[in-house]
């Protein structure tokens, strides 16, 4: 017989940089919050604050610890066990600086393998984070009352979660501050605590990898549930499946490591955007389909796209192809191709719709920022793509034989952030990064999901928490209203 095992773990962190209204739902898991902090601060700071975007909180600590709350009756809402979870917090001091920050950070405390199993299927040899195990269990496998205090003995508690308390009126950590409404509508600047605390939260629930990305070695050598979904396209096995050699060198194995689960491949395409093409049609000697990349703003594309003549920017000045300064060259009906330059991309988009272009392609440059309109810009209704520097080569190439003719499109047999088989793909930086590596998605995921490794500012997590609720059912978790592995739920979602 195999013994139960158990072991304690590490986190996983959530880094940033500068980066509806909602009611809480009643809770098909009970998800309590350990409040681990001090008299007077993190949770129980007393500064007098007024109530904001529907928390009701008349104090710092209590709009805090309410966000939390309003989080767990989130997940809780569309999770299924009869085992309640308790979460142990912290808003203590977290690193950070004026231009980068470590928010939050989270995970479980505990991980169980070859435990006794009232429902299933539930693999031996494989660590499940203690939530997902007391749920196979049928039974509290850690009981007792909440820990003491924060990671301190008999951990009974299921996870614990940090959110950095250094951000509030403090010059040095970040330029904005916390913001603590329900709705996920935080003025410019600030960030909305709760889309972290969906993000953390979910690692708890066992969006993490236990295993050590840096050294590839699993806790007492063996994998967990995260892991049997980590596919490596190159070598064709899961990271359970592999040795640490090979997950060392497959932590690093950028866009070949995908994440296998049927209910997220099943959900991708409802969630990610098409894969954007640029067809040369003509010359036909030059004939070619490239990648191309949406921008945040403008109309998306269709199958059949938009076909028209390729042209140059020409504004007659410095560089005269970045479309800085308003066209001089006629582009009316065509797709217009700008070139790198140290103005704002809005700037050139603008000055080419106002040309009449019909649609526009931006060679990619960092010099360009920012990509994002700002309120004050004008709208776009002309589809916008970004392209290589390898791809502008390709087009400046076929320009030296006009006329050239070009159809932008979507290719419905392509996701953004995702192989040709619909698997999205996993975060794997060339330099392993403990914690960050592996347990989030690939930050080229159009459009941004929770769970990527840094915060984006266009999330909502109170209303759509995209392809998570998704990963969580593939390790686990079902809908509460059926034990049946074709279930899906809908995501979490409250009303605005």
């Amino acid at each position: 017989m195999q013994r139960v095992a158990s072991v304690l773990l590490l986190l996983s962190l959530f880094t940033a940089g500068n980066l509806k209204f909602c009611a809480p739902v009643a809770a098909e898991v009970s998800i309590i919050i350990n409040n681990t902090d001090a008299a007077k601060v993190g949770f129980n700071d007393p500064t007098a604050v007024t109530p904001v975007g529907g928390n009701p909180g008349k104090t710092l600590g209590a709009q805090r610890l309410n966000i939390l709350r309003f989080a767990a009756d989130l997940w809780g809402s569309v999770l299924d066990s009869a085992v309640s979870i308790v979460v142990q917090s912290t808003f203590a001091a977290l690193p950070c600086d004026a231009t980068s920050a470590v928010l939050g950070a989270a995970g479980p405390i505990r991980a169980f393998a070859n435990f006794p199993a009232t429902s299933g299927p539930v693999h031996s040899q494989i660590w499940y984070p203690s939530v997902l195990a007391n749920k196979f269990a049928g039974v509290d496998l850690t009981p007792g009352p909440p820990d003491p205090g924060l990671l301190q003995p008999p951990y009974a508690d299921d996870m614990v979660a940090f959110f950095n308390g250094a951000l509030d009126g403090n010059p040095n950590c970040l330029p904005g501050n916390w913001y603590y409404g329900y709705d996920n509508n935080p003025p410019s600047g600030d960030i909305a605590l709760l889309n972290v605390v969906m993000h953390e939260f979910a690692h708890g629930l066992g969006l993490s990898a236990f295993i050590n990305p840096t050294t590839g070695e699993a806790p007492l050598g063996l994998p967990d549930i995260y892991s049997t979904y980590t596919l490596d396209t190159t070598t064709g096995k899961h990271w359970h499946e592999m040795s640490s050699g090979e997950r060392r060198a497959s932590a690093g194995n950028s866009g070949h490591v995908v994440w296998s689960g049927p209910a997220v491949i099943k959900a991708a395409p409802t969630v990610l955007a098409q894969q954007p093409e640029v067809a040369i049609v003509t010359p036909k000697a030059l004939a070619a389909t490239v990648n191309a990349t949406p921008t945040a703003f403008g109309p998306g594309l269709t199958a059949k796209g938009i076909t028209a003549p390729l042209i140059v920017a020409d504004d007659r000045s410095g560089t005269r192809s970045d479309a800085c300064t308003p066209l001089k060259n006629r582009v009316e009906g065509r797709i217009v191709l700008i070139t790198r330059g140290t103005c704002p991309v809005t700037w050139k988009v603008a000055h080419a719709e106002a040309a009449g272009a019909s649609a526009i392609l931006l060679v990619n440059a960092t010099s360009d920022l920012p990509t994002r309109q700002d309120d004050s810009d004008p709208p776009v209704t002309i589809p916008t793509l970004t392209i290589s520097d390898t791809v502008g080569v390709t087009l400046s190439i076929a320009l030296k034989h006009p006329p050239v003719v070009v159809t932008l499109r979507a290719n419905p047999r392509r996701l953004l952030g995702a192989d040709t088989q619909g698997r999205v793909y996993l975060y794997t930086p060339r330099t392993a990064e403990p914690g960050s590596a592996i347990s989030h998605w690939d930050p080229r995921v159009t459009p941004n999901l929770l769970m990527e490794p840094v915060l984006n500012a266009d999330l909502d997590a109170g209303s759509d928490t995209d392809l998570t609720y998704f990963q969580l059912q593939d390790i686990g978790w079902k809908a509460p209203e059926s034990s049946d592995s074709s279930s899906q739920k809908e995501p979490p979602t409250v009303e605005k």
